[in-house]
């Protein structure tokens, strides 16, 4: 008893240590990611100075009044300690002057120390954060970078300072350590070894603890608990008093196991309450609910209570003549002869199987089966339990699970949709929306200069308009509001080709069209108009230009429904490097000469799911691409 216990309860305390160490770990997960979000936060919010002056060099040059438009940046954005213009790599303004004047005529390329950063952001064509770093003018600093592309050649960059007190006091990072938690920010250098820049908090380097990289910088979060040392010593007192209980529990063992004469007692008493059972056995084995059955190695009945033969429907005598597999039929009766000797040589089986009545009437049982030896014979002692609501039970568990099932794959691709939708709001909504705010934060008395502001904000709000109808179209996809009705594909074909005769005309391209295994369906004729449109538009974008175009479009039949295929020999899509995103909004593959905006084969997928169907692709570049629709057929 104490090492069984003693093992039990060990295992108890491991694993709710283990359990314990599971729920910190995803405590400190969400505070890392709130941190991030955060940090996140506080960086972005001084992208709109960069940006705006960015917009203004790359459409005006460097402005004469560029204290003057920096002031108001720096206003705008109270985050930011420095705003500067560099030419190249070389700092040629700086706003304030007064404390930065070493900068000036600093090449930040030429030094190989601090350059990694804006190196970063001249790849990335966007706005990178480095640091931090010690400044030319002294202190230490963290580095925004906007690169500058004039005509498509890099001009410069536009720089925004935030020193290091200041990040910290925004970020609140230096002040949450003093809590539940401990941070650390570190900075990735080229050779791959982090440098750490808080003070106040350890260095990682045992115990748990999360590490995340923040967006567009060369930094590591890290987040550790104070927790951790609290959990390791509970878990040593609950080990304790496992220990200790089952020490208690092991001479208390051995204490009455010393003590022959009350086991001798213990084994009387026990005698007695075996005969008394015996006594019992009859009624016992009469009031069970199922059937009970005693027959011998001739499959002569020896025993069985009465409901054997209440639900039989045969006499005491009839059953005594009777043999075991005079009760089933068909299959089921070669079944039942298999298992009876599997009994008699392996010592037990079990199965189901229809018992039927004296009224032929047949009944879904659960038959088990043990050997048994008594008075020099072998016999096969078994029951039999009416399992005929368990079966109907479990019917009813594989439909549900079945609409269980086809829920969950309707939740995750909304799930999917909601995480694209947050991507096309993260990028496609904020660009627009921080040049409307940068340019509104330079708005002055300059007439000239305020209706270009005015112009450029449109230009940025037309752009917001029609992100947010594209979502819109994507969204009300999946909501049916048309009716259902036959839709013949040829119908169907010849609108889509008359609007894209012209395309049709000047690509020469040779279209074949067999309809004849699937002519039509019931479906929603827009969305089937839709796809063909957008499937057959898209082969004609893309095709190749080097051979004579093909397009070939059929429908077939399978098992649930109609398919339709729309294959064309155009320049093809790399699956591999492209294929997780192949529907995605405004994803595009092929060259940036090519019109079109992504949306088509998004709102194509959203549309067939609409539908109930799935949409399936095959292609491989520069030999084509197969786009498959499956669509069911609604009864």
């Amino acid at each position: 008893m104490f090492l069984v216990l003693t093992v039990l309860t060990q295992l108890l305390v491991y694993f709710w240590y283990q359990s314990a160490r599971y729920t910190e770990i995803q405590r400190l997960s969400n505070q890392a990611n709130a941190k991030k979000e955060r940090v996140h936060i506080t960086l972005t919010n001084s992208l709109s100075c960069t940006r705006t002056l960015a917009f203004v060099v790359e459409e005006h040059g460097i402005p004469q009044d560029f204290n003057r438009i920096a002031e108001k940046l720096l206003r705008a954005n109270p985050l930011v300690d420095a705003i500067e213009l560099l030419e190249g790599g070389v700092i040629t303004h700086v706003y304030p002057v007064n404390g930065n004047e070493a900068a000036i005529g600093y090449n930040i390329l030429s030094d190989t120390v601090r350059h990694r950063g804006a190196v970063i952001a001249m790849q990335r064509k966007d706005f990178f954060f480095a640091g931090p770093v010690k400044l030319k003018q002294g202190g230490i600093a963290v580095i925004g970078r906007q690169p500058i592309f004039i005509n498509g050649k890099f001009w410069g960059f536009a720089a925004v300072l935030i020193k290091l007190s200041s990040f910290m006091k925004a970020t609140a990072i230096d002040a949450d350590s003093n809590r539940d938690f401990s941070y650390q920010l570190s900075r990735v250098r080229t050779n791959g070894q982090e440098e750490f820049f808080l003070p106040a908090a350890a260095i990682p380097t045992e115990g748990d603890f999360v590490t995340i990289e923040v967006p567009n910088t060369e930094w590591k979060l890290y987040v550790t608990s104070r927790n951790q040392t609290e959990i390791y010593h509970h878990a040593i007192v609950l080990s304790a008093l496992g220990f200790l209980f089952s020490s208690i529990v092991g001479i208390f063992s051995w204490y009455t196991a010393s003590q022959p004469e009350k086991l001798e007692q213990l084994v009387e008493r026990r005698t007695c309450q075996l005969t008394m059972e015996k006594e019992l056995s009859d009624s016992i084995i009469n009031s069970l609910p199922g059937i009970i059955y005693i027959y011998d190695q001739n499959r002569k009945f020896f025993r069985w209570n009465r409901n054997f033969e209440s639900v039989s429907g045969y006499t005491s005598d009839e059953v005594r003549n009777m043999h075991p597999l005079d009760f089933f039929e068909g299959e089921d009766k070669e079944l039942l002869r298999k298992k009876i000797e599997t009994v008699f040589d392996k010592g037990q089986a079990d199965v189901e199987a229809y018992f039927y009545t004296r009224t032929k009437e047949k009944i879904i049982y659960y038959f088990n089966g043990n050997v048994a030896h008594f008075d020099g014979n072998t016999y096969l002692i078994g029951m039999g339990i009416d399992i005929s609501k368990r079966a109907a039970a479990e019917k009813d568990i594989q439909d549900l699970n079945t609409r269980l099932q086809a829920t969950i794959e309707r939740l995750q691709a909304r799930n999917n949709d909601l995480q694209q939708f947050s991507y096309v709001v993260s990028h496609n909504l904020r660009n627009p929306i921080a040049r409307i705010l940068g340019l509104a934060s330079i708005f002055g008395d300059d007439t000239n200069e305020n209706r270009v502001i005015v112009d450029k904000i449109t230009e940025a709000t037309t752009q917001l308009d029609d992100t947010v109808k594209d979502i819109s179209t994507i969204v009300s996809a999946r909501n049916i509001t048309e009716k259902y009705e036959y839709v013949s594909f040829n119908d169907a074909w010849e609108n889509v080709r008359h609007e894209l005769k012209n395309e049709i005309d000047q690509s020469h391209v040779a279209i074949s069209v067999d309809f004849n295994k699937a002519p039509g369906l019931i479906s929603v004729k827009s969305y089937i108009h839709n796809m063909l449109y957008n499937l057959v538009s898209n082969a004609l974008k893309f095709r190749n230009q080097n051979i004579p175009a093909t397009i070939s479009i059929k429908t077939n039949l399978y098992k649930q429904g109609i398919c339709l295929e729309v294959q064309d020999n155009g320049i093809g899509i790399d699956l591999v490097k492209n294929g997780a995103k192949l529907f995605g909004l405004y994803k595009r593959f092929g060259p940036e000469s090519i019109p079109g905006k992504g949306i088509g084969l998004c709102l194509t997928k959203n549309q067939v799911e609409s539908l109930h169907g799935k949409i399936e692709v095959a292609s491989k570049l520069q030999e084509g691409s197969t786009f498959t629709i499956y669509l069911p057929t609604l009864i």
